[in-house]
């Protein structure tokens, strides 16, 4: 069975009704077993995130970015995470929702678990950082640690998932394993081929630098090489897979040139190893391929076909000129060479083999 969380009240409201509106509009809901998951209590919460962290937001709930202080400041708030009021209770739903998708997978209810709107990648122990608020994904691996013993962490988000990776960079129980554009004055500047964990941990953080450009036949050749060897190595119990689609084509804040079959062709690979399964979103700045992607990635989950016609629902208007499922994607030069990519591919290899 296949499990996601129905939105509600936040700051993304349009992403979130197009992903909703779109999933349903395709029929895919009936498909699914829909949960209302409750919010995440502060003891849930505080199982990765400082009470102090957790003390302030539940504190200020009903504040808006009019009542910035310098104490919020220091927890992150203010410039890419905003204060608004139902802060707190918008962690909370988030929160809740991967840990009750989480709970199928440890309780073997379901394979594969969905919660589009989680995958905030870059919160950390005390501090909100790029549009997140807390930090869901940990939350939720966390979780799986008790009934597995070892967690793969996926991110194909653009930027890197450095809140994640930063969590469990001395654990060998977690490998996390990142595909994302490098380079100066990208966000969040983390994520070098050289950053690889530490203590026990080393050598179980793998990051795949990446740099303008990239296509969907390089991308995926470059993943499938990656992640059949960490399948190998590291012989996962349970994956998390964070499918940001601010890696795909025509997102104003990513710099790939990926369609939804070259992202998909990712997910499909991983859900072939039929291995409790949680699906996350994350970042996608162009709303309306946010929900395609998200759609698209709903369908491969459940083993449904989906027409390229999108069908006419309330938010139909978002999809013009050409109102299809499926993009095309930009002519940009590809800044990825073969034998940069072959480089990296053995400097991993490498790697992995000391696991």
């Amino acid at each position: 069975m296949y499990y996601f969380f129905s939105p509600g009240s936040s700051c993304f409201v349009v992403q979130n009704k197009l992903v909703y509106a779109l999933i349903s509009a395709y029929g895919l809901l009936s498909k699914a077993r829909v949960l209302e998951t409750p919010p995440a209590t502060k003891r849930q919460l505080q199982t990765f995130h400082s009470a102090d962290y957790i003390d302030f937001l539940q504190a200020n709930n009903e504040c808006d970015q009019d009542d910035l202080s310098d104490e919020a400041k220091q927890f992150g708030l203010g410039y890419d995470c905003p204060i608004f009021s139902g802060m707190y209770d918008y962690v909370s739903a988030i929160a809740g929702s991967s840990l009750a998708v989480a709970s199928t997978l440890v309780s073997g209810e379901c394979m594969v678990g969905i919660n589009w709107h989680g995958g905030w990648h870059h919160s950390k122990k005390s501090e909100a950082a790029g549009f997140c608020y807390c930090n869901d994904i940990v939350l939720a691996i966390l979780h799986l640690l008790t009934r597995f013993e070892r967690v793969l962490y996926i991110d194909l988000d653009v930027h890197h998932g450095d809140g994640v990776e930063e969590a469990f960079w001395l654990s060998n129980k977690v490998m996390t394993v990142s595909f994302h554009k490098y380079s100066p004055g990208f966000f969040p500047g983390t994520g070098s081929l050289d950053s690889i964990g530490a203590c026990s941990g080393r050598h179980y953080a793998i990051n795949i630098p990446l740099d303008d450009g990239i296509t969907d036949d390089l991308y995926r050749a470059t993943f499938n090489a990656v992640i059949s060897e960490v399948r190998c190595r590291f012989k996962p119990l349970a994956i998390v897979l964070q499918c940001g689609a601010d890696s795909l084509s025509g997102d104003p804040l990513g710099t790939f040139c990926l369609s939804l079959r070259g992202i998909g062709a990712c997910v499909s690979t991983v859900l072939e190893w039929k291995l409790p399964t949680l699906l996350l979103g994350g970042g996608g700045y162009n709303f309306p391929n946010t929900a395609r992607l998200w759609t698209y990635c709903t369908a491969l989950a459940l083993g449904e076909e989906l027409d390229n016609d999108i069908p006419e629902h309330e938010w139909y208007d978002q999809y013009g000129a050409d109102y299809q499922l499926h993009i095309t994607p930009a002519n940009r030069q590809n800044k990825n060479t073969q034998s940069k990519i072959d480089e990296l591919l053995q400097a991993i290899s490498g790697r992995l083999a000391k696991v």
